[in-house]
């Protein structure tokens, strides 16, 4: 009998063994608590399967690399014995023994087992570690998950590490952007979201997101407006902006992003995000009438309709001549016509709505609401130098491009 059948042998008799265990205890299985401690069996012993019948596998398959040449120079490699390497896989920690070479010309040790998995984890349970720390809120739920899903003991030390370090490559070498389609509509759009950093408190986290009918693509960075904004444009132009039929960018006022966006997609229709100038007239009217009262409610209520039945220009031409006695409602009047008047330009919605461009931003809301619920999490405090991998997983997470990044480093 060769060794490959000889495994199979093993193999099959260890899934006898173990079907024979399982059906022996649905002879006592009375109740819906039966039922359930024959669930956790299988799934637990199940597992246990997996992972024996993976570790052999990989076993059999180190033991037709016995190779002298170095797969890195093509030189002649010592071998200096063999040796026992661990590995964490999805389905459990394995122990797998191969020869361990040394190369005199890269000057390099090299265990068999290098060849099939580069690191102390799997390709596959690196992407399911990264996967739990980042759409968890924490490194300890993470912790949690992976034992309870996976049935694999990792610390939260361990995951924030794998974690960070894909984060790092993702920015080193962030998957290719869905290309937009011929013709079709490419809306942009970003803002920011506090974080709260170790070493100086509270800072933005810039971030943006383009949304068109083949996919999406964001990205965050803990970053200056002056080196955030230019992946903008790089963004676009991996994207093909150009063979978009429209262009637009919708977003809050501020003034980076305004002067920003004219100065990186000069060609691109800025549209203030319906939501955001919304706000400023709720705001004032909590100024002017106070908070909470149904006067602030019934005013704002009445010129958000107006804004948006009207445009901009019209809400200030109906309330430029409003004068209000007190010194501190006056104020919030004034600022909020010397934003409209600023911003009319951009706050036509019924030409807009007519004309069937966008004028809500929502899609970047839903992405910032994601790295919010990541990193700004209650108690949480991190690194600077750690927020932007973080970020990094986060983008990939939130705009469906987790896929590509990970057939991309397979």
């Amino acid at each position: 009998m060769n060794a490959g059948m000889q495994v199979v042998g093993e193999i099959v008799d260890d899934l006898q063994a173990w079907i024979k265990g399982l059906v022996q205890q649905t002879e006592g299985i009375v109740d819906a608590a039966g039922a359930e401690g024959l669930e956790r069996s299988v799934r637990q012993q199940g597992m246990a399967f997996l992972g024996r019948l993976l570790e052999r596998l990989l076993q059999q398959a180190l033991e037709h690399r016995e190779s002298r040449c170095c797969p890195r120079c093509g030189g002649r490699r010592r071998h200096k014995g063999v040796r026992c390497r661990g590995v964490v896989s999805s389905v459990g920690h394995l122990r797998l023994r191969g020869p361990y070479w040394y190369c005199r010309d890269c000057r390099e040790g090299q265990h068999a087992l290098d060849a099939l998995c580069r690191q102390s984890v799997s390709g596959v349970m690196r992407e399911l570690i990264c996967l739990l720390g980042t759409s968890l809120a924490g490194f300890a739920k993470a912790q949690r998950a992976c034992d309870k899903l996976l049935g694999v003991k990792l610390d939260p030390d361990t995951i924030r590490q794998w974690c960070l370090r894909e984060g790092q490559g993702v920015m080193a070498h962030p998957p290719l952007p869905p290309a937009v389609p011929e013709k079709a509509d490419l809306i942009g759009s970003c803002d920011g979201t506090m974080v709260n950093t170790r070493e100086g408190g509270w800072r933005e986290l810039k971030a943006y997101r383009f949304e068109h009918s083949g996919g999406r693509h964001g990205l965050a960075a803990l970053e200056t407006a002056e080196v955030f904004l230019p992946r903008i444009r790089k963004a676009a132009v991996a994207m093909r902006a150009s063979q978009a039929g429209r262009l637009f960018w919708v977003s809050d006022a501020a003034e980076w992003i305004d002067k920003g966006i004219s100065l990186q997609l000069p060609l691109a229709k800025r549209i203030v995000d319906l939501w955001h100038a919304r706000q400023h007239i709720y705001d004032a009217g909590r100024k002017i009438f106070g908070e909470g009262t149904p006067q602030a409610q019934s005013w704002s209520r009445h010129y958000s309709e107006e804004l948006r039945q009207h445009g901009g220009r019209v809400v200030w031409n109906s309330l430029r001549r409003v004068r209000y006695g007190e010194v501190a409602r006056q104020e919030a009047l004034e600022a909020l016509l010397k934003y409209l008047d600023r911003q009319a330009d951009r706050l036509d919605y019924p030409t807009y709505e007519r004309a069937g461009y966008p004028i809500s931003s929502g899609s970047m809301e839903s992405f910032c609401k994601q790295l919010g619920q990541r990193l700004k999490g209650p108690g949480m405090r991190w690194d600077t130098a750690n927020i932007d991998p973080m970020a990094a997983l986060v983008s990939l997470w939130a705009s469906e491009e987790w896929d590509a990044h990970w057939h991309q480093v397979a």
